[in-house]
């Protein structure tokens, strides 16, 4: 034989039988381990994927409750020379045609709306508008008559002809303009029009008594053949009569057959119009975003568009970003503390196999053999568990894209670290280390050896705080949907590893004065563990384990804390009072109600106001700022009834003095101007002289706070900063205020009130209470997918950090029994053996305790803005972390238990041994 194949045999030879007899020996060690790898994989496969499902949710949730914010509007005018043939629909349908090569979105709807009239039939006055509306690309029909007859175009009258004598006609009576409509049967039997017996006219008023009088003949009722069609949510008023019709026009309905009459009606030969589209909600993937986004973006480019899409995109994608970070912080470093379990359960393989490996290296195996033998091993078992946890995934969750890096990481080290540990013993069995006879020589080896591990520490922390540094000044790297920033994500393992080190270099001098302490106590226990803990104390593995595990327990309970904070923080921001309402409330019949809320049982005050966004602030175009127009003392005592920040200036701003109107600004907006002798502010129409006199916390808004993904957004109004006004004040310098557009009501009775006096019930009037946007937000999906997620990673950490000890301990147990053994023959009970291994692993506990507490306390302040936190919490400004002490209990809770276990399990393993074994062995 060559020597390549003696190599080769001698390297392979007994591979399978060895393995095969090894493994029966540790049967159960390999099934745990390949249970916990399976457990591993499929919680770091499935989090992702399952977090994916809960983002479309979301993203659908979004999209629908931003409403018609979320449609694209294509303006489509009329031509002002159009052609002849040209349908009167011609320009909103070709740009509805354009709409329709957009993916993700439902066929477009091509619609023209007129004012609305003043209208009467009979007795019956209501306010009416003609509506038609096309779908191109809709393969569902339009409506089904069912009463009365379709609609058609009304012929001209035939001309008059010469009398026989030639004489020339008298010129035609002018007659009404009419046009034919048909009523869907919801609305007719609600306003008590039936044209079963012919048509029924309806006379239209455009508003100013024009001549010749325009009619609309009701010649049909209809049904909707599909109800649910997208288009018929662009005109509801087609389908459902307004609940009080002086308070909305009633939708006439225009077929194809009759358009030509309805813009005849408006003196035109082409009906302006728009063409409109919605995102279709129930198909859409995450995946379609980024595509989705660019096409709106393109047609914005080239044609009139309207529509607030982006925003909700970007918004959301902020949204899901903010989530993921999080998310990928307590996912990452499970995961990392899984692995560091199942290094440790490679290490406990290996110390039970030592003598074995020992012997092999003894009779000539080589390392290659040695790494072989275990491969042999660890390969199938990892390759088991993988498909094993694939599988799962796939028939649980099968239309997840998957991100398996991170699975991929954690199946790599369960397949090299028993490979890797098992060649390192096997090389320290007969390997030998040469020691020089040299005092001096021997000094300055270690010194070598001292300073090649501080360069590897050093290195080490440097790097973890470079990873901060640079998460600190570039925050979140975007990384598309579903994708983490691994930067973020290997943060907490980089920081308790540096935590990690740092208490292996302290943790000796802590034992050695408890060293001290306990040769002067009287028992045995304490001078037992002391002399035993020192090893445990600079373990670097098991100490990083419990590190990790600490800190993912105490950073998850700070994250559920602070996001639940943040929220409540965001409630009363956004809505500033125990109700908030919002709308027209300059109406007599919002003002009536208003008067009976403010003296309603249990309504402590009251306060109204208006907004103007883009007014000029300073003697310049710039900066423009939001004005709030508002009752400042109302205000006040609204927010200090809350319990919100009252800015002092507010009773500061009722006096106008020398024709100057007092106000208060934000500081940012004050550092751009002049203001030290007065300075300009533009009100509606006019600008007015004023004196700045302090700054405010009020912020200005978009109206209603939104309970979706835009809350993040809702006090962004695009304007350079904030100016509030007294409204009573301002009515002494100016004739012309906007409209009160909201108002906040404090009191214990508050929210009932409004309730009693229905309120949101008022045409175009919404009320937000404070605890019901609070709950609407923190039961989002995404939100409360978060928090759902950290705290079972807080009761999955707990459970790995029992498994990380009861490894620890059962690798040093045999060690440990040969002590206790031979302490038990002088007299050694199992009340001091159970305080001598407490005592032992206390160390290890205390370290990693400490350290990780720490770590995670610490983890949010030195992240920053890198958490993003304003887009999970929806709160304006920064968001504050909150130091909350009950995760820590938790953690030391769950330490104890884990402790508590691992006495537990040595107590089992030390049952099952005999004295005389244990002694004989240690002899050997």
């Amino acid at each position: 034989m060559t020597t390549t194949a003696t190599r080769v045999r001698a390297t392979t030879g007994g591979a399978l039988l060895v393995t095969g007899r090894r493994a029966r020996l540790d049967v159960g060690l390999l099934i745990g381990t390949a249970i916990l790898l399976t457990a591993t994989l499929v919680a770091v496969l499935a989090a992702p994927l399952l977090l994916g499902r809960t983002a479309e949710v979301a993203l659908r949730e979004s999209i629908t409750q931003a409403g018609a914010d979320a449609a694209v509007v294509v303006v489509a005018p009329a031509p002002p020379y159009p052609a002849d043939d040209a349908l009167p629909l011609a320009g909103p349908q070709a740009e509805a045609a354009v709409l329709d090569l957009m993916r993700g979105m439902h066929p477009a709807t091509a619609i023209a709306v007129t004012p609305p009239f003043a209208a009467s039939t009979g007795d019956l006055k209501l306010d009416v508008r003609l509506v038609t509306l096309d779908s191109p690309a809709s393969r569902t029909a339009g409506v089904r008559w069912t009463v009365g007859r379709e609609p058609i175009a009304i012929l001209p009258p035939p001309a008059p002809e010469p009398a026989a004598d030639g004489t020339p006609p008298p010129p035609p009576a002018p007659s009404a303009q009419a046009v034919e409509v048909g009523l869907s049967v919801a609305v007719a039997r609600a306003l008590g029009i039936d044209p079963s017996a012919g048509p029924v006219t309806i006379l239209l008023t455009p508003g100013r008594g024009e001549v010749p009088p325009m009619e609309a003949h009701v010649t049909g009722l209809y049904e909707p053949v599909a109800p649910d069609d997208v288009q018929w949510a662009n005109a509801p008023d087609l389908l459902e009569a307004p609940t009080d019709p002086p308070r909305g026009p009633v939708g006439l309905y225009v077929p194809p057959a009759a358009r030509a009459d309805m813009a005849a009606l408006l003196g035109a030969t082409m009906l302006a119009g728009e063409a409109v589209a919605v995102v279709d909600v129930e198909h859409l993937k995450l995946a379609d975003v980024p595509e989705l986004r660019r096409s709106v973006m393109s047609l914005t480019s080239t044609s009139p568009v309207r529509t607030g899409l982006p925003r909700v995109l970007d918004a959301f994608d902020a949204h899901l970003s903010a989530t993921l970070a999080q998310a990928s912080l307590v996912v990452a470093g499970a995961g990392a503390t899984a692995a560091c379990c199942l290094v440790l359960a490679g290490a406990l393989l290996v110390e039970r196999r030592r003598s074995h490996l020992s012997g092999e290296r003894a009779r000539g195996a080589s390392l290659l053999s040695v790494a072989l033998r275990s491969a042999v091993e660890s390969v199938p078992t990892a390759a088991v568990a993988a498909l094993v946890a694939g599988g799962v995934v796939a028939w649980w969750l099968p239309d997840g894209p998957g991100s398996p890096g991170l699975a991929t990481a954690i199946t790599t080290v369960a397949v090299v670290a028993p490979v890797l540990l098992a060649t390192r013993a096997a090389a320290a069995a007969w390997a030998g280390r040469r020691v020089p006879a040299d005092r001096r020589e021997r000094a300055r080896l270690a010194g070598l050896r001292s300073a090649r591990r501080s360069v590897t520490e050093l290195t080490a922390v440097a790097v973890a705080v470079a990873a901060l540094v640079t998460l600190r000044s570039r925050g979140l790297v975007p990384q598309g949907s579903m994708r983490t920033d691994p930067l973020l994500a290997a943060a907490p393992f980089l920081l308790a590893l540096t935590a990690a080190l740092v208490v292996v270099r302290v943790a000796p001098a802590v034992v050695r004065l408890a060293a001290r302490w306990a040769a002067r106590s009287r028992g045995l226990a304490a001078p037992l563990a002391t002399s035993r803990a020192q090893r445990g104390a600079t373990a670097l593995l098991p100490l990083v384990t419990v590190t990790v595990a600490v800190a993912l327990m105490v950073l998850s309970g700070v994250l559920v804390q602070t996001v639940h904070d943040g929220q409540r923080i965001a409630a009363d921001q956004l809505v500033g009072a125990d109700v908030r309402l919002d709308g027209a409330l300059d109406t007599d019949e919002a003002r009536e109600a208003l008067a009976r809320l403010a003296a309603a049982d249990g309504v402590e005050a009251l306060a109204t106001g208006g907004q103007m966004n883009k007014r000029a602030f300073g003697r310049g175009s710039e900066p423009v700022v939001t004005v709030l127009v508002v009752d400042t003392v109302a205000l006040a005592e609204v927010r200090r009834a809350r319990g919100l920040p009252v800015d002092d200036g507010l009773a500061l701003l009722t006096e106008v003095a020398q024709g100057r109107l007092p106000v208060l600004a934000t500081p940012d907006v004050l550092a751009r101007i002049d203001h030290a002798d007065g300075t300009l502010l533009q009100l509606l129409t006019e600008r007015v002289d004023v004196d700045v006199m302090a700054t405010t916390v009020l912020t200005g808004d978009n109206g209603a706070p939104p309970a979706d993904v835009r809350a993040a957004q809702a006090t962004v109004t695009g304007d350079d900063g904030v100016v509030v006004i007294d409204t009573a004040a301002a009515a002494r310098v100016t004739n012309r205020l906007p409209a009160t557009t909201r108002a906040w009501v404090a009191g214990p009775g508050a929210v009932q009130a409004v309730a009693d006096l229905e309120i949101a019930d008022l045409p175009g009037v919404t009320v937000t209470t404070v605890d019901g946007w609070w709950s609407a937000w923190s039961r989002a999906p995404l939100p409360a997918a978060l928090r759902t997620l950290m705290l079972v990673t807080v009761g999955v950490l707990a459970g790995l950090a029992v498994i990380a000890l009861v490894l620890v301990v059962v690798a040093t147990s045999g060690e440990r029994g040969r002590t206790l053994s031979t302490l038990r023959t002088l007299g050694l009970d199992a009340r001091t053996a159970r305080w001598a291994t407490l005592g032992e692993l206390a160390p290890l506990v205390l370290g990693g305790f400490v350290g990780g507490t720490a770590i995670g306390l610490a983890l949010p302040l030195l992240l920053g803005d890198a958490l993003r936190l304003t887009w999970v919490t929806a709160a304006p400004g920064h968001v504050p972390v909150s130091l909350t002490w009950w995760p820590v209990l938790v953690a030391a809770g769950a330490l104890a238990a884990a402790l508590a276990v691992a006495v537990l399990v040595e107590q089992a393993v030390r049952r099952r041994e005999r004295l005389g074994e244990v002694l004989r062995v240690g002899v050997r």
